[in-house]
Formats: structure tokens, sequence, C-alpha cells
């Protein structure tokens, strides 16, 4: 394949997409700004009767990737022009939790897999047809999607390719809005984006209120744990798959959990906000013998765990029971909340894992797990 196919058709896809590299002098002057207090990768404005949302670039956050814009005019430059916004296709369950979370599941047309979505509401809808799947894990039908006929695509990507696939579907005439929050580094930096979809839909009172909420009590938890902790217990995540072992780096958002709970992690001292690939060997040297394991892959019981690998039961946190896994909602079709409903609400997260980690504390005393189950 020719790189791009040349110069220009890449500047097309760019401009469909309403992306590009563009800092806040080239968009329309006067738009009062207003930056989230947690995320990193959006900012929302207004212009008179128009409204704007601008997606920073993750690689280069000094810069834009997209910029929206709706309202009474028909267009800025440097924008894409949201002409409706009623039918959206969400492709993600965490996009669902976020507009369910604000009282806007009717908007969702379709999604990427069904099955995944574990909100209420979400599923009602799914169940009765008004939601519909256009793809299997992974693999989505655009085609599918394209005859859906939704107003606006709310979507992620992970590398370039992907990134390539939406500007070609946006040849179909229907706008692709990054949301990029699984990029963020702070819980509730993922969690602020509702802030970001209540703008876009025309609910940012409720958005606002619902997120303040939420930081409210992630906040009240994060003091009294730190005021109550004198001993941090040592926690390691994950679980190795065809022999390597990834896990969260010192600046990831599950490092903050960790830390805002009143662990130590054992790898809290790692650059970076994505991952760190281990051999199995490595981590078991580092962490035989920590006091708590979270999230091992997908597994409920122990017998899973050591199928997987049959020295994982030599570790110390298996033996000690000491081992938990956000598996506590999940659906029969494969869906667990830990991927929507644990995103927007990472202050019932935190309260969980104070609750494993110091059980003895006064915000753990009455408190029954949300996602959390011990594996056993």
């Amino acid at each position: 394949m020719q790189k791009f196919f040349g110069i220009i058709p890449l500047c097309l896809m760019l401009i469909a997409l309403g992306c590009g590299k563009r800092n806040a002098s080239n968009l329309p002057d006067g738009i009062t700004w207003t930056s989230p207090e947690y995320s990193n990768l959006f900012q929302f404005g207004y212009l008179k009767n128009d409204s704007f949302l601008a997606i920073r670039n993750p690689t280069d956050t000094q810069s834009w990737m997209q910029v929206f814009h709706w309202g009474t005019k028909n267009s800025f430059p440097g924008c894409t022009t949201l002409k409706s916004r009623n039918r959206i296709a969400s492709m993600s369950a965490v996009f669902s939790a976020m507009l369910e979370a604000i009282e806007e599941e009717s908007r969702i047309i379709c999604t990427d897999d069904t099955r995944f979505h574990t909100m209420p509401r979400c599923r009602k809808r799914i169940a009765t047809g008004l939601i519909s799947s256009i793809g299997s894990g992974n693999v989505l039908n655009k085609e599918k999607l394209a005859g859906q006929k939704p107003d606006l695509v709310i979507a992620y990507f992970i590398d370039q390719q992907g990134k390539d696939e939406w500007a070609n579907f946006t040849k179909t005439g229907t706008p692709v809005l990054f949301c990029q929050n699984y990029l963020e580094t702070h819980p509730l930096g993922r969690a602020e984006w509702i802030r970001a979809m209540g703008w876009l839909l025309g609910k940012p009172a409720q958005a606002d209120a619902f997120f303040t909420m939420v930081k409210e009590h992630y906040q009240e938890l994060q003091a009294s744990i730190k005021e109550q902790v004198k001993i941090k217990p040592t926690v390691f995540c994950n679980l190795p798959y065809s022999g390597t072992w990834d896990l969260p780096s010192g600046g990831s958002y599950m490092a903050t959990l960790f830390e805002d709970a009143g662990s130590d992690y054992l790898w809290n001292n790692t650059k970076g906000s994505g991952k760190i690939t281990s051999e199995i060997e490595s981590v078991f040297k580092k962490a035989k013998e920590a006091d708590y394991w979270i999230n091992p892959g997908g597994c409920k019981d122990v017998r899973c765990i050591t199928q997987t690998d049959q020295r994982l039961g030599l570790f110390r946190a298996l033996k000690g029971n000491g081992v938990y896994n956000a598996t506590k909602i999940s659906t029969p079709e494969g869906g667990n909340a830990w991927w929507d409903y644990a995103v927007i609400r990472p202050d019932l997260v935190l309260q969980d894992l104070a609750g494993i980690f110091h059980p003895d504390l006064e915000t753990a005393s009455t408190h029954s797990f949300t996602f959390f189950e011990q594996v056993k």
C-alpha cells in the first residue's frame, strides 16, 4: 500500500476527522474555554450561542486532535460542525455508561458489542432491540454501522491503524469523536469525561453534579485513608498470558488507586502511565511475598489461577487468601462492570480497595464491596 495514498488525501482524511495538529491560536477568536480538573485530554468552550468540544492529541497535549462545534452558526474554521446528536453509536460500554449516568442512553442506537454492557437501563434497551450490536469482540462491521445512520460515532483508537480506519469511515459523512479516556493517568481523569459527554449532549449541569459527587467522595476517602493508615500492605495485580505478565506502570491510574487506598504497589517506581511487561519469573521474584493480589484475569477461583501456570500457586497472597478480583458485577454474556460502571465510579473502587487492604478502617467498617470479591 502506498503511504497514505499521497499528501492531499491525507489532508482530506484529517479534515474529515476534524483533527490535525493545531493549537488554540488556530481556533476562532473569543471562545471562552473551561479546563477539566483532572483530565488532560479535553476542553469545552462557548462563543455566544455556539459550543465547542476540543480533544487534545494524546501524544502532544499542547495541540488539538479534534475540535467539534454545534450551535447557531453553520461552521467555524478548523472545526467539525455537528448538525445533530440524537442518534449515537457508542463504541464502548464505558461511553454508554456515561450516557446512562446523565440519563441520555435513549440516544444510543448501536454499540460495538452489546454483550459487554452491564448498566441496567442500557441492558433493558438492548434486550428490547433498541440498541443493536455492530460487532463481536474487537471486530466491527463498519458497513452495518453506516447502515444505522448515526448522527455521531463516539469511538476510541489504540494505534495509528485504528485511527486511520475511523478516518476512512468518516467518508460516509458521519463524524467520529475520539474519547480516549483510557489514556488518562488519574482515575478521576478517566471519570471526568462524563463532563465532556454532558457538554456534548446539553446536560452540563447534570454531568458536573455527577462528577462532583464522585470527586468529593473519592477525596474524602483518600484523606481518611491517608490519616488512618500507618502500615501499607504490598500489592501486585493481573495475570500472565503466554508466558509474559503485563503490569500497570507507576504513573498509571491503577498505581494511583493502589497508593490512594493505602497500599504499597510493588511497581510504583516504574516510569510511564501505560504498562510494563515482565516474565513470570521476574514477577515471582518481586511479588512472591506480597500481601495482596488484585484482578487475576477473569479467574473467580484459585483453580483457575493455578491452571494458568502451576507456579502461581506459590505466591504468598494466594496461599493467604489475599486474592481479590473485580468480578462481582458481571453478565452471563461476559460483561463486567469493571469496564463500564467502575470507570465512572472510581470512588467506589477506592472504597473497595481500602476495604481489602485495611478492613479495620472506619471507611471500611460498614462497606459492602461493589466490584470486588475474594478469589477462593
